[in-house]
């Protein structure tokens, strides 16, 4: 060990006393033990970061702001730099090449890279699919990348009371009435026409758009079967009093101004499409619920973005 590498060491080692220095009086012997593994564990680790070659700097970054996962990939890797990275949350080490690649290749920010390859938009839409696993949360990602089971159905859809004809998951259901109670006292007339659709029926959506127009279009306007947040119970297609399909003008900025306080978010806004891979629909709201619908527009995020940066785990 050369003298550079002995000094940091000193320095690890004293930085680790004052992290880790505690009222042994105030623990049990069995948290005693367990703080002492963990600092035992966490030298040892800083000690292999410095014989790779990492500094004491480039130390103090990746335990402030990686995952778990990344530090045991970067543990058992050689050395990488990883200074653009330092905090960007949501990185992901074992996908460094394709960020690096890719935010070459688009000349844009490496935040938006590691995002953009995160959900697979360095690939074509549908190329690359998976399965979702947890179906029945309220902040499940349904895109062109995450595909429901064809025999997915939640098992609490309920009609909703003023459309006894349409079904929402039952969560929803409350603060949707909530926001069409809203509106008419605002002289705002919403009409849900479409909410729950099956699989199978939206296959049918899907094949009947196919008969007049090239997949390439219809995939920028209707979800293939699986990919629809409608399979969910959480989406709604929602119009003006005076349309059959769609928002007035005024009506869609009194969505934009109140939908976020009932837990609903406006999916697919304008001038996102290279993240949601769909036109602009002023009608399609998705519920997430009023905590997560607030960030997300305070964000002023698609909910693709805000998934891959505050839910899913890296």
């Amino acid at each position: 060990m050369n003298h550079k590498t002995k000094k940091n060491t000193l320095i690890i080692v004293f930085i680790t006393i004052l992290i880790f220095s505690i009222n042994f009086k105030t623990l049990s012997k069995n948290q005693i033990e367990t703080k002492m593994i963990f600092q035992e564990n966490f030298k040892r680790e800083q000690t292999i970061l410095l014989e790779k070659g990492y500094t004491v700097f480039e130390i103090n970054q990746i335990y402030e702001y990686m995952s778990k996962k990344n530090i045991d990939k970067i543990l058992e890797n050689e050395y990488v730099d990883l200074k653009e990275f330092f905090g960007i949350t949501n990185f992901d080490f074992e996908k460094i090449d394709s960020y690096k690649a890719y935010q070459s290749i688009e000349n844009i920010p490496m935040k938006d890279a590691v995002t953009k390859v995160n959900l697979k938009l360095d690939v074509p839409f549908y190329s690359e699919t998976i399965e979702i696993t947890n179906p029945d949360s309220l902040l499940v990602l349904v895109n062109k990348v995450y595909v429901l089971n064809e025999n997915y159905k939640p098992e609490n859809l309920l009609p909703i009371p003023s459309f006894p004809n349409l079904q929402l998951r039952k969560e929803a259901i409350e603060d949707f009435e909530k926001l069409l109670a809203q509106a008419k006292l605002d002289n705002i007339f919403l009409i849900p026409y479409s909410t729950y659709r099956s699989f199978s029926y939206q296959k049918q959506v899907y094949e009947k758009y196919l008969e007049k127009d090239p997949k390439e279009l219809v995939d920028t306007y209707s979800a293939r079967p699986g990919h629809s947040e409608h399979q969910t119970g959480l989406a709604i297609d929602i119009r003006s009093k005076d349309h059959w399909y769609n928002l007035t003008k005024s009506d869609y900025e009194w969505m934009k101004q109140n939908a976020y306080k009932y837990g609903f978010i406006i999916r697919y806004s304008k001038n996102n499409s290279n993240f949601t891979g769909y036109k602009e629909e002023p009608w399609h709201i998705r519920y997430v619920g009023i905590e997560h619908a607030k960030k997300i527009t305070d964000l002023k995020l698609t909910f693709d973005e805000y998934y891959d940066l505050y839910i899913n785990i890296h």
